[in-house]
């Protein structure tokens, strides 16, 4: 009766922890209705309409689509707007995000069922967590499932964790790539070391094991890996949206086959000009003090040993840091792996935070001591609170106060909030992009910046042009002129919301007004 007790109790904090992942998650959702939250979200949209899951037999291995394989189904079967089914889907992914922290704490780790809850409860609050939520779907989906993977390491000994950790590995490649990465170099890195301690019998055991039930994830991943470097050129049997064409406005040099690898310094990436290794200095220091300074005391003072945690922070340093290190090479997107930190991070905070508040002086506790630990604990825990707070609030917040996280400069331009245009340009946004489709014909063309060109594949007709840019205007225009489109339209709202630096250049004439959002034409 006490194991059924037991387990019930485990069941239930399981399931809380869900719970409030779920409704924290909702909040922004709430708050933005009927708006989407983040900027991937649009993209997503597209895709679901689009509903193709693999374009072709390589897409298997080159595109991360699970996430659009439960998608598609649900979409199909609801015959919902795909905004409102993202709405939903947000949450869910983050409540099953905070519910993998906590099962990580309890079954790897041997944490207590509070102090697991605890862990899912700090995660579902912060900054980092909720940025990674607002909409990289995909990578929220596969880290997910990385937590649920990697405590079935120490059941490899049964049939059932060989197994279950073979398909839930396969299942986290096909989420998202960084997740494959962090489960093949965390698992084969814990393999490598126990059979070089050929002494432990056990672990060497453990690890042999242990490199048979990645061994297909491995060999899906390099698949992929190869395809990506050496792709099969194909044409895909049905395509949705515009004929989109890019300026070459935003410089970033990566290296031919090794994209993932690029060079920082004097480049333009359109999220960031990092004009000299001093400016990227500067980002990478105030994005990591806004996301963790609040707590990093708890960090350092909770940090432990283990294998799995040791390799799994070291390479999220290395992917945040790296830039700094050899600026030239390293690798892409290096605030997404500093997001990323959040996870490693929250059990070291957790421990730390049970270490300070369990303080004894020569076998008695010291409740002055206490006292104090108890007070920096609880600071620290409201400033990691309340910055996850203004995040969560953050669709309140810009349209009535303008105040968020996006005052927070420079580490403000690594955050998402609305949906690629402010909240109240969306419904303005959308009647632009529906007026083009109404009106442009083959031979001509609209010219839109990257914020408008995801509505534009949401809405706009395949045998219509899109002449997409990052920064320069001027050069997209021109590229439309060289093509022979005519006439030319562009989209741009009407008063200055600074966001983007967006203006409308000479040569234009307002055409149609949809209240903040305007469409020109091009007279020369």
């Amino acid at each position: 009766m006490s194991r059924l007790k037991f387990e019930m109790s485990a069941r239930r904090a399981l399931m809380l922890s869900f719970g409030l992942g779920f409704v924290v998650r909702l909040i922004p959702e709430v708050l933005a209705f009927p708006y989407a939250v983040g900027w991937d979200i649009v993209d997503y949209a597209f895709f679901m309409r689009r509903g193709v899951v693999w374009a072709h037999w390589s897409s298997f291995f080159t595109s991360t689509w699970l996430l659009y394989a439960f998608l598609f189904p649900i979409h199909n079967y609801l015959r919902v707007d795909p905004f409102s089914l993202l709405k939903i889907v947000g949450p869910v992914l983050f409540g099953f995000n905070v519910c993998g922290v906590y099962w990580f704490a309890r079954s790897f780790l041997n944490w207590e069922v509070k102090q697991s809850l605890l862990a899912g409860g700090l995660f579902s609050l912060q900054l980092a967590s909720l940025r990674i939520s607002f909409d990289l779907l995909r990578n929220t989906l596969g880290l997910g499932l990385l937590l649920f993977t990697l405590p079935l390491i120490k059941k490899l000994d049964s049939k059932r964790g060989f197994i279950g950790f073979m398909l839930l590995s396969l299942l986290t490649v096909f989420a998202h790539e960084y997740s494959a990465v962090t489960l093949l170099v965390v698992s084969l890195a814990f393999a490598f070391s126990g059979l070089v301690r050929r002494k432990d019998e056990e672990k060497a055991a453990v690890s042999k094991r242990l490199v048979f039930a990645v061994l297909p994830a491995l060999l899906v991943f390099l698949a992929g890996l190869c395809l990506r470097m050496f792709p099969v050129p194909y044409e895909a049997a049905s395509v949705v949206g515009p004929n989109v064409v890019w300026v070459k406005d935003t410089v970033i040099q990566s290296y031919g086959k090794l994209s993932f690898f690029v060079n920082y310094i004097g480049r333009n990436t359109g999220l960031a000009v990092y004009s000299d290794y001093s400016v990227l200095i500067v980002h990478v220091v105030a994005l990591f003090a806004l996301l963790y300074l609040s707590y990093f005391y708890l960090v350092l003072k909770g940090f432990f040993r283990n294998g799995i945690l040791d390799v799994w922070t070291g390479l999220l340093l290395f992917g945040s840091f790296g830039c700094l290190v050899i600026p030239f090479f390293a690798l892409k997107y290096w605030y997404r792996w500093m997001f990323m930190l959040v996870y490693p991070f929250t059990f070291y905070a957790v421990n730390g935070a049970k270490i300070l508040l369990s303080k004894r002086s020569k076998g008695k506790i010291d409740f002055g001591r206490l006292g104090r630990f108890k007070n920096k604990v609880f600071a620290m825990s409201i400033a990691t609170v309340l910055l996850g707070a203004i995040y969560l609030f953050t669709p309140f917040l810009m349209v009535n106060d303008g105040f968020g996280i996006h005052s927070f400069s420079p580490a403000s331009g690594y955050f998402t909030f609305a949906p690629t245009v402010p909240y109240q340009y969306v419904d303005g946004t959308i009647q632009a992009v529906q007026w083009l489709k109404g009106n442009m014909q083959n031979d001509s063309c609209a010219v839109l910046h990257k914020a408008f060109v995801p509505w534009s594949t949401c809405y706009l007709e395949n045998s219509q042009n899109v002449v997409g840019y990052v920064n320069d205007v001027e050069l997209a225009v021109d590229l439309a002129s060289q093509k022979g489109y005519n006439p030319i339209y562009l989209v741009c709202w009407n008063e200055n919301v600074g966001w983007y630096g967006l203006y409308v250049p000479e040569g234009f004439v307002e055409l149609q007004n949809f209240s903040r959002t305007s469409i020109y034409e091009y007279v020369g």
